[in-house]
C-alpha cells in the first residue's frame, strides 16, 4: 500500500539482535508493544517482506513494512452515561462509578467507558494525560464499583497523581469472597506482574512489582466472607489476585474465581466503598462513601450480612 512505513535498520538504530515486537518501539512511536505483536501475527507488519512471528530476531540491514491503518482507531465520543456525584468542587470531583462502566479507552474498547461520559457531562476535565484519559488520575476494573476521583484541571491533575504516588490518598474497598475467611486483620504482601502464560491475567510472582493489601472480615460464613480491604499500592487486579492467591477469591470473579457460588450476580462483588485525602489545594479532609448497587445489596440479603452503614466511622466533614 501507498500509505506503508519503510524501516530500513541501520548500525546506529541499535536493535540488532532484538525481537522484532520489541525493536520496532524504538523505530516508531505510533503503537504499543501489544498492538505490534498483534499487527505482525495479522501479517500487517513485514520482515524483509515476509510474515514472520513476533519473536523474529532483526538484524542490521532488515527492512520492516509496516501498515499503519491497522492501528488507527475510532474518535471517541460523549454518551449519556449516568455518573453518580459523590463530591465536587472547582478542581476535582467523585464519583460512583457502576460496575460494569470500563475507566478509560483503549484501542479496541472506544465506547462505555466514563472518558465517554465525562465527555457528555458539560463539566470541565483535565487533558494533561492526553485524549484517552481526560480527568483519569487512577482507575478501577470495569466490574469493580465504587469511588472514583477524577480531575477537572491540569493542576488537580498534577497534584492528585503526587498524592497516590506518595500513598496519600487512602482507599477502602468492601469485598464478598469465597469461603469462611476469618481474620482480624491479614496483610498480603505479594509481588504482582503479568501472567507468564495468559497476557490478560496478573499473577504472584517473586520478581513482580510490590503489592501490599490488608484484610479484615466483618462477618463470615460457610458459603462467603464479608471483608475490608485497605491497599496503599494499585497494581492491576491487585485485590482480586491476592485474595485469590488467600484461597478465598472475590465471588462473582469469572477471571481469578473457582466459579462454584452457588448464587450467580452480574459482576464481582469488589467495591470501592471509601476513599479520603487532604485537598490539596482548600487543605481540607475529603472523605466520601460510596453507596452499594442492586446487586451488592441482594448479595447482602442472600448471605445474611449486613450492608456496611455509609456513616460508618465517618469522622471527617465529608461534603
Amino acid at each position: 500500500m501507498t500509505n506503508d512505513l519503510h524501516f530500513l535498520i541501520g548500525d546506529e538504530d541499535d536493535v540488532n539482535g532484538m525481537r522484532l515486537d520489541s525493536a520496532l518501539p524504538s523505530l516508531w512511536d505510533g503503537a504499543s508493544r501489544t498492538q505490534i505483536a498483534k499487527a505482525i501475527s495479522a501479517g500487517r507488519i513485514l520482515l524483509n517482506e515476509k510474515r514472520v512471528k513476533p519473536r523474529t530476531i532483526v538484524h542490521t540491514g532488515d527492512t520492516i513494512r509496516l501498515d499503519p491503518t491497522f492501528f488507527a482507531v475510532a474518535p471517541l465520543l460523549p454518551e449519556d452515561i449516568s455518573l453518580p456525584v459523590l463530591y465536587e468542587d472547582e478542581d476535582l470531583w467523585i464519583i460512583n462509578k457502576p460496575p460494569g462502566l470500563i475507566t478509560h479507552p483503549t484501542a479496541s474498547v472506544r465506547t462505555h467507558t466514563v472518558v465517554n461520559a465525562l465527555l457528555a457531562s458539560g463539566r470541565p476535565y483535565s487533558t494533561l494525560l492526553g485524549e484517552e484519559r481526560l480527568g483519569i488520575v487512577h482507575r478501577l476494573d470495569a466490574q469493580t464499583s465504587g469511588t472514583l476521583l477524577l480531575a477537572k484541571t491540569d493542576r488537580a491533575a498534577i497534584a492528585l497523581q503526587e498524592l497516590f504516588r506518595t500513598h496519600e490518598v487512602h482507599k477502602q474497598y468492601v469485598a464478598l469472597v469465597e469461603g469462611r475467611w476469618e481474620t482480624d486483620g491479614l496483610v498480603v504482601d505479594q509481588p504482582l506482574g503479568r501472567h507468564p502464560t495468559q497476557p490478560q491475567k496478573q499473577a504472584v510472582l517473586p520478581d513482580g512489582r510490590e503489592a501490599h493489601s490488608l484484610f479484615v472480615t466483618r462477618e463470615a460464613c460457610e458459603e462467603a466472607s464479608l471483608m475490608d480491604v485497605w491497599i496503599t499500592t494499585g497494581r492491576t487486579h491487585q485485590i482480586r489476585v491476592h485474595a485469590a492467591y488467600c484461597k478465598h477469591p472475590v465471588v462473582g470473579d469469572t477471571v481469578y474465581g473457582y466459579r462454584r457460588q452457588r448464587h450467580r450476580f452480574s459482576h464481582h462483588l469488589l467495591h470501592a466503598w471509601k476513599l479520603s485525602f487532604l485537598h490539596p489545594f482548600s487543605h481540607k479532609m475529603i472523605a466520601v462513601t460510596a453507596p452499594f448497587d442492586e446487586e451488592f445489596q441482594r448479595a447482602f440479603a442472600l448471605y445474611g450480612f449486613a450492608e456496611p452503614s455509609q456513616d460508618e466511622n465517618e469522622t471527617e466533614d465529608t461534603k
